[in-house]
């Protein structure tokens, strides 16, 4: 379950922080920013990572021909700032002051509806379905609807079928709680067996519930409904167990989530960052889909040790925003530390500090500090690098700013998907994660 999304940081806050407590509470990277935070706490990270991507995500959108539905695939690491921008792009296509076209986001965090790990199409579309029942406007328009009722209905007849009874009226405005049963172990699984025969009367179904909407949301002012997926990207990449190399994002996100393309709806859905790897795939699997990618902070050069100095000054804007410099780190180098060991990984960046304040209450954090409380999430790298046989071939990665030529792809998948190697923008260039630097595994197989 996400945090709970009402929390305001600056409603509760006096920012920028300047007790351990306060420090803690604005540097939790598991409260998004909402609200006003938004504005407040919001960093435009744009020039430093080669435009401004979420405005031409927007401008898809907007520019796009009556009846030109787009799909738009965002994919980046996590902590990286997906959630922020997305929110962020949902409060300006609300707007109608750019070219009087007013949009109805529906912001969708999976987590809140699915176990993030472990998704497939038809408890996506249901997902998607519950988010519309309870959303305080459309859900008021859906309430009579015949298309909703319909859906209801076979929705409840595959869910009586593994033994789970819902009640028989549409549940407007608490459907996420009488379908919270998809969040259950086994559930999904036993759902999915019932209903994928069936997908594409989901599918149908959720495209005229969106086609019946759009009249009744053209007389509240609204021109149309963008649809937001946050946190797909947080499935797990495992091996399916049918003796093939496809795995679960492969099932998912190439193989059942095209199948969405026939919902007349824009659409865009966060993917893990190594499918970006898959381009070829995915074109063939979307037709002309929008693949954004949302890269790290760099905070160092390619090829040297020197610092990116526009990479640092934007995430110490970042920074001071939320938290008062003067009271927090002891000095200058102390600050710059915490953004270097951070990769220029935003969650990382603010885990950090967090857990530097949590370790040093008193605060006036040094250097050694911020060693301290990396140290603190370096024995997981540990435990995930000893003993693996791509350890040189990491080395190669730090000195090139590339993988080794012909390295898996299975495996480098893997090791952007678990924030072993980051991407950066650019030319498109790769580093180690510092947090895997600093483990015994990585620097003995440098010697």
């Amino acid at each position: 379950m996400a945090v709970n999304p009402r929390i305001v940081l600056s409603e509760q806050l006096k920012l920028p922080a300047r007790t351990a407590r306060d420090v803690r509470a604005a540097c939790n990277p598991r409260i998004e920013l909402a609200g006003n935070d938004l504005r407040e706490l919001r960093e435009d990270l744009s020039s430093v990572r080669g435009g401004d991507r979420i405005r031409r995500m927007e401008e898809c959108i907007r520019g796009a021909l009556p009846g030109d539905y787009q799909v738009q695939l965002l994919s980046g690491h996590p902590g990286s700032g997906k959630s922020t921008e997305l929110h962020w792009l949902a409060g300006e296509l609300k707007k109608n002051n750019k070219d009087n076209v007013e949009y109805h986001p529906l912001v969708i965090d999976v987590q809140d509806y699915l176990n993030a790990r472990d998704v497939q199409l038809p408890d996506f579309i249901t997902a998607i379905f519950t988010a519309i029942l309870d959303d305080p406007l459309l859900g008021k328009l859906v309430s009579t609807s015949a298309t909703a009722k319909k859906i209801w209905k076979d929705l409840t007849a595959w869910f009586n079928e593994i033994g789970i009874t819902l009640e028989a009226e549409v549940p407007v405005g608490n459907a996420k709680v009488k379908l919270g049963v998809l969040k259950s172990p086994t559930v999904p699984e036993r759902f999915r067996g019932v209903s994928h025969k069936h997908i594409m009367s989901l599918v149908e179904g959720l495209n005229e519930l969106l086609q019946a909407l759009r009249p009744p949301l053209a007389n509240h002012g609204t021109d149309d409904v963008v649809i937001i997926a946050d946190n797909l990207e947080r499935m797990e990449r495992l091996p399916l167990p049918d003796g093939t190399k496809r795995t679960t994002h492969d099932l998912f996100f190439l193989e059942q989530l095209p199948l969405i393309q026939e919902v007349a709806v824009h659409l865009i859905v966060t993917v893990p960052v190594s499918l970006h790897f898959t381009q070829g795939r995915l074109r063939q699997a979307f037709r002309s889909p929008g693949d954004v990618v949302l890269p790290m902070i760099a905070i160092r050069n390619r090829g040297t040790d020197q610092p990116n100095e526009a990479g640092v000054a934007a995430l110490e804007r970042l920074l001071a925003r939320r938290i008062d410099f003067d009271v927090v780190f002891a000095d200058k180098a102390a600050r710059r530390h915490a953004i270097a060991e951070s990769g220029g990984c935003l969650r990382d960046l603010l885990k950090i500090v967090a857990q530097a304040a949590l370790m040093k209450p008193e605060l006036r954090l040094t250097q050694a500090d911020v060693d301290a409380a990396v140290k603190e999430y370096v024995g997981g790298m540990e435990r995930f690098l000893q003993g693996k046989g791509y350890l040189r071939s990491l080395h190669h990665v730090v000195r090139t700013g590339s993988f080794p030529e012909n390295f898996d792809d299975d495996l480098r998948q893997l090791l952007l998907h678990e924030l072993i190697v980051l991407e950066y923008n650019g030319d498109t260039w790769f580093d180690v994660h510092p947090f895997a630097k600093r483990t015994r595994a990585f620097r003995d197989a440098g010697t």
